[in-house]
């Protein structure tokens, strides 16, 4: 896993910062308090939560909220990992609104991997971080991770912690560390599930008390089956003879009921009948009453056509030749009564001239000799046109009268016509009716035949209902034997079935014991593998993977003390207990009569140790180390070794936090933490 960049709002001091790791080795140098391990402790929240931390530990004070983004390298693929912390509010002070402090909570959870970004709950989001990592570790959202405490980062103050610890409680934490916890939690675990086996064996054997009793109980009931099915099979004889008996009677009832069908059917039909024939009557009646009635029609209307047909005239012209002409002559008669007017006009206007002598238009004096003449030669035109005027009107009026008759004569010849429909009908409806007549008589003398017929099967009906009524009484009383037979056969067939169900609940029972028994011997022998044999190879293999860390742990404490401490006469090593020992000219040495930078360095390379032996016990390949303070009582000599010791751990990417400036010269890359007006920054210093 390798560090690219960080993103803080809120948190702690940091308002609002950004840091970009580069590889190699990179020093956060700054004063106490600047906010250096900040940055560490939000990196850690980034990847686990908050672990065993409050949040209000980490969330700004006065914010409501705050977020962690980090980006990061692992396994081959950028990741970018966040998490964000909201204060709960737990109400609102009198004053101004102002909020009672409440707790800090974790809120929305991302992974970005490039491809898409997905939400998790706290818990989700540390499990799927340590799926990217590879690190096959528990998901306990109340602890910090395992691995990465001691593989990647574990800050100084906590190695010294674990140095100052009883044998016992350190061994604990290096276990803790190793994953040994496994091996034991497997040993209790193998303990526990032997003794619930000896019990669940002692459990199960319980049953073989009961094994006797259960075996006589099986002879009683073995013994009881026999009388019964003999007693089922009487009955079921007495049951087929019934049965007999009943097809029998159900037979004969058959008949009688076809019987009673087909007498029934006609005694049915004689209301029917009866109905029928009255129906028949009155349409007799009926048809002979219209018959007699269109005969009288029939009569009336020959009598009128033949007086119609007396008196009808063809006339000289038709309707259509008629008011043909009379149209022409109209016209001539207007044409000749426009004439006239003209005329009339001119005669008006010369007798005008000739009685005044003056012109009405001009008013000069006219020659009335002139004028007489014309007056006489208009008033021969008048009379002649009076004259052709009253020749038209004689001409329209004697074609009138021509039109009327020939209008007279088609209303006369359409009455005609409609009286001889009217007679046909008449006639057609007089032949229906005689031929309707003559089939309702027919129909009439048949239905007073079934009429009596319907009559003779109604008394018929009487004698074979009674017969069939015997009949159903007999059948009856054999199905109500037939049923007790069969509710006998039924108790009996019920107490052979319990009889049946008790033996195979006993024999079950008698065979559970037997199984029960089998398996607390087989429980027995798992009892005794896992406490002998088990829980023995657990704790051989526990101690040989012990023995192979503590002496990998002591080859690598060895090698950074000697380092660090540049002293041929000092010298560490391990106990079985991870318990450091320095002997000096032979002696061993306490540490507390070490010096301050010898204990650092002893605290340093006890962490260096674990470090590795973790790396490798655990699978996980890191080219990240973070160390924070790491050379706190240190002489310069010693500050100037961590470059080279940095290098000889060949490391991608180192992480220093410390406030010795001294370490500059290990580092590739610087910046200096400042808190200004209790705001904490980073800046890069250009190396």
């Amino acid at each position: 896993m390798l560090l690219k960049r960080l993103r803080l709002r809120n948190i702690r001091t940091y308002e609002d910062g950004e840091v970009t790791f580069p590889r190699g080795v990179i020093l956060f140098e700054g004063g106490i308090g600047s906010g250096k391990s900040t940055l560490l402790l939000a990196v850690e929240f980034a990847l686990f939560g908050l672990g065993n931390e409050r949040g209000t530990t980490l969330l700004s004070l006065g914010k409501n909220e705050g977020e962690v983004e980090l980006l990061l390298e692992a396994r081959g693929r950028e990741v970018r990992v966040h998490r964000s912390l909201v204060r709960t509010r737990r109400g609102a002070g009198v004053n101004q609104g102002a909020l009672v402090a409440g707790g800090v909570k974790q809120e929305e959870c991302w992974i970005d991997d490039g491809e898409r970004t997905v939400s998790y709950s706290p818990r989700e989001m540390k499990e799927a971080v340590l799926k990217i990592l590879g690190y096959n570790e528990p998901v306990d959202p109340k602890a910090k991770s395992v691995i990465f405490r001691y593989a990647v980062y574990t800050p100084q103050e906590e190695m010294k912690e674990i140095l100052a610890q009883a044998p016992e409680q350190r061994l604990q934490t290096i276990r803790k560390a190793l994953k040994l916890e496994d091996y034991k939690v497997a040993r209790d675990n193998a303990h526990t599930v032997a003794r619930d086996l000896v019990k669940r064996a002692g459990f199960l054997m319980e049953g073989a008390r009961k094994l006797p009793e259960i075996e006589g109980e099986l002879k009683d009931l073995e013994g009881a089956m026999p009388k019964i099915r003999e007693e089922i099979e009487e009955i079921e004889e007495s049951i087929t003879d019934v049965e007999v008996e009943i097809k029998g009677h159900k037979l004969e009832r058959e008949e009688l009921r076809g019987r009673l069908e087909a007498l029934a059917g006609e005694a049915r039909k004689g209301a029917e009948l009866a109905s029928s024939l009255q129906e028949a009557t009155r349409r007799i009646s009926s048809l002979t009453t219209g018959i007699s009635s269109n005969k009288e029609r029939a009569a009336g209307l020959r009598q009128r056509i033949g007086e119609i047909t007396k008196t009808l005239r063809r006339p000289d012209m038709t309707l259509e030749e008629a008011e043909g002409r009379l149209a022409e002559a109209r016209e001539e008669l207007n044409r000749c009564t426009r004439s006239l007017g003209t005329i009339s006009h001119i005669f008006s206007s010369y007798s005008t001239l000739v009685e005044k002598r003056v012109c009405p238009t001009c008013s000069q004096r006219v020659d009335t000799e002139e004028f007489r003449s014309k007056l006489e030669a208009s008033r021969s035109e008048l009379d002649k046109a009076n004259a052709e005027r009253s020749k038209l009107e004689g001409v329209v009026r004697d074609l009138e009268g021509r039109r009327q008759a020939a209008v007279n004569y088609n209303n006369e010849t359409n009455s005609l016509t409609g009286l001889e429909d009217r007679l046909y009908d008449t006639e057609e409806q007089i032949s229906k009716d005689e031929e309707e007549l003559r089939a309702a008589k027919v129909q009439q003398e048949g239905l007073e035949r079934k009429v009596r017929e319907s009559a003779e099967a109604a008394e018929g009906y009487k004698a074979v209902k009674a017969r069939f009524d015997k009949n159903e009484g007999e059948i009856e009383a054999l199905e109500g034997r037939e049923e007790d037979l069969k509710a006998r056969k039924t108790g009996r067939e019920s107490d052979l079935r319990n009889i049946q169900t008790q033996i195979e609940a006993l024999r079950e029972e008698r065979a559970g014991i037997e199984a029960n028994m089998a398996r607390a011997e087989s429980l027995k022998e798992y009892a005794n593998w896992l406490e002998e044999y088990f829980s023995l190879a657990l704790e051989r293999i526990e101690i040989s993977i012990l023995t192979a860390a503590n002496r990998e742990f002591d080859e690598e404490f060895g090698r950074w003390f000697s380092f660090m401490v540049e002293d041929p006469t000092k010298s560490v090593r391990i106990d079985e207990d991870f318990t450091p020992l320095i002997t000096q000219d032979a002696y061993e040495q306490e540490v507390s009569n070490l010096s301050g930078g010898e204990r650092t360095a002893l605290a340093l390379a006890y962490r260096l140790a674990l470090n590795k032996t973790v790396q490798r016990r655990s699978g996980v390949e890191s080219g990240l180390l973070i160390l924070d303070e790491p050379t706190d009582g240190f002489s310069k000599d010693q500050i100037g070794k961590i470059g080279d010791l940095l290098r000889e751990l060949n490391l991608v990417q180192a992480i220093i936090v410390s406030h010795e400036r001294e370490l500059e010269g290990a580092a590739d890359h610087i910046f200096r933490v400042q808190k200004e007006d209790g705001k904490s920054r980073v800046l890069p210093v250009n190396t």
